[in-house]
């Protein structure tokens, strides 16, 4: 049955590769930068990087921003135990790409992910003779997990995540997908109830082994980084509040990882607030920066002045539009409240964004009622009171106004978060042993 499975694997992939790849090409070419790393999508890769590879590396594959930062937080957690490990770590998207080469150093070299091919998985494989290939929450290459199973290197599944789209599709495809699952050896997941789940798609119950969620695993801030007022640019630290027209004591709603219909909702929303609020202030965070001119015009459609991070701040604007990578982060802390995206009706795509990481800023978090990727704690912080729901501009301007006021109803709700959160406390550390614990018994 693993042969079948690879083989109509392979069979398809080809022609749906072909179909894919004109728009994969078209999303190079309108978020820019990635052009030079289209060679090592093919397994082309200078000589002098394979060099800096060598031989021996812990591989991880991460697809999307998402997934590289558990992919960093696990290699940084692992290499202090193990100071001698050194990284591969690949990533499907340009901003993830980028993301990684901020952090690349002697011990971690990042790559964009090579297309599965089976010469090519197995040419590159063989090449760099990884010691172990670990893949984040659910992006399983075939031909490279049937290579590294033929050579004796130990393969797992971190961070497992299952949707219920993603069960649902498992288990229409189960007598080709729980082959691929078992030839791993081991599987990590978030959630306690999972596990049968899991078992129910026929993976066998010894891979699997609850962790807790790396992505929720992270001390919150202090409160003298959470309250700075002072970002860094390539041109030097710029105090955003000042450049801006605002000042430091002002209240800031951030809306993070933001898809096409949101915006609107949430500008409409901040009008009605700065009634009562003037001296609100409205950050965006688009999920695709290449969106900036179109956020753009539609907010100047609708009367709102908006500056652009990318560019010299020069006048006063109702609304900065970050169209940056990599500082998101560090505006959790400098927000009042966050509004998380691809969670609201009107929103191009559904399932949500990652609320968790705001939460851990210790800041207030609404979202859309769309939450599916992060379910179930997402309905868990929702019923003990650490998140608020919202549907439109008029609930979020509804919700949000009390936050404002509020400190004390905004603490309510971080101390409500902090107890959910609390049990994937450690999350990483678990993780890193098990792969420790494989990786040993393969040598």
């Amino acid at each position: 049955m693993k042969r079948l499975s690879l083989f109509l694997y392979n069979l398809l992939f080809v022609p749906l590769l072909l179909i894919l790849l004109p728009g994969y090409l078209l999303r190079i070419w309108r978020r820019g930068g990635y052009w030079n790393q289209i060679a090592q999508r093919f397994c082309i890769f200078e000589r002098e990087t394979l060099n800096r590879i060598g031989m021996g590396r812990i591989w991880i594959h991460a697809v999307s921003v998402g997934e590289v930062g558990i992919a960093l937080k696990f290699a940084k957690s692992y290499h202090l135990i193990h100071p001698r490990s050194r990284f591969l770590v690949s990533t499907t998207t340009s901003t993830g790409l980028k993301i990684l080469q901020g952090h690349a150093s002697l011990w971690l070299e990042p790559i964009a992910n090579p297309v599965d091919f089976p010469i090519l998985s197995s040419k590159l494989v063989r090449r760099i003779r990884p010691s172990a290939l670990l893949m984040v929450e659910g992006d399983l290459w075939p031909n490279r997990l049937a290579v590294c199973t033929k050579l004796g290197i130990p393969t797992a599944l971190l961070n497992a995540r299952l949707s219920k789209r993603s069960e649902n599709r498992f288990r229409l495809a189960r007598f080709l997908t729980s082959p691929l699952f078992n030839e791993l050896k081991l599987i990590t997941i978030t959630e306690h109830e999972d596990i049968e789940r899991w078992k129910s798609l026929g993976v066998k119950s010894s891979l699997l082994h609850w962790t807790g969620n790396i992505k929720y695993d992270q001390a919150p801030e202090s409160e003298s980084s959470a309250t700075s007022q002072t970002l860094p640019m390539s041109s030097g630290p710029v105090i955003l509040p000042e450049a801006l027209g605002w000042r430091a004591g002002d209240s800031i709603m951030l809306a993070a990882s933001t898809h096409r219909g949101e915006e609107l909702e949430l500008a409409r929303a901040f009008l009605e607030l700065r009634q009562i609020m003037p001296e609100l202030r409205l950050v965006i965070a688009p999920r695709h920066v290449e969106r900036r001119r179109e956020i753009l015009e539609e907010l100047r459609e609708n009367g709102i002045t908006c500056s652009l991070r990318s560019q010299n701040i020069t006048s006063n604007s109702d609304v900065l539009l970050l169209d940056t990578t990599g500082e998101l982060s560090a505006w959790y802390g400098l927000s009042t409240v966050v509004f998380v995206g691809k969670s609201l009706p009107c929103s191009v795509n559904h399932g949500g964004q990652n609320m968790i990481e705001p939460l851990q800023a210790r800041r207030v978090v609404i979202t859309g009622p769309n939450t599916g990727n992060f379910e179930p704690i997402a309905s868990r912080l929702y019923k003990a009171g650490a998140l608020l729901r919202v549907t439109d501009a008029s609930s979020i301007a509804a919700q949000v106004g009390p936050l404002l006021l509020d400190a004390d109803l905004r603490n309510e709700m971080i101390r409500a978060a902090d107890v959910i959160l609390q049990p994937n406390q450690g999350a990483t550390a678990r993780n890193c042993k098990l792969v420790e614990e494989r990786i040993e018994s393969f040598t």
